[in-house]
């Protein structure tokens, strides 16, 4: 079934903290998805060059979401674009593996494999904070 976009494993899946028909996916096939579940209908899809494995909805502008990923860097979008980034958040050295966001919604921490954090602003590609986990 293409039920979800993709011929590939569904990864991640959040819904819309406003729409609770819409729903966000991660694939193992690179791609970032939009599905309306009151229809099961697939809205949008785009690739990445990389998988990602990680998707937030922003609490407080539930238009945009942020994907982590595994080239390294952090991807938010803009559902109503989907077809490139509204930012791209890099500084990682390692794959992003969760991301989340502050309740105001104005930005969002990302956890790597490079045994750092870092708090990004929405609008900023570069990380305001990095914290060094112990090695």
């Amino acid at each position: 079934s293409d039920l979800w976009g993709s011929d590939d494993t569904v990864t991640v899946i959040r819904y819309n903290p406003a729409e609770s028909y819409l729903a966000a996916t991660a694939s193992a096939d690179r791609g970032i998805g939009l599905f309306d579940t009151r229809s099961s209908t697939p809205l949008k899809k785009t690739m990445l060059s990389m998988r990602s494995n990680c998707l937030r909805w922003n609490p407080m502008e539930p238009n945009v979401f942020v994907v982590g990923n595994e080239d390294y860097n952090a991807y938010s979008f803009d559902m109503r674009r989907l077809d490139q980034p509204a930012m791209i958040h890099k500084g990682h050295v390692g794959a992003i593996m969760d991301v989340a966001w502050s309740p105001t919604g104005r930005e969002f921490v990302t956890a790597s494999y490079d045994k750092t954090i870092r708090i990004f602003g929405q609008r900023s590609g570069t990380a305001r904070d990095v914290y060094h986990l112990k090695r």
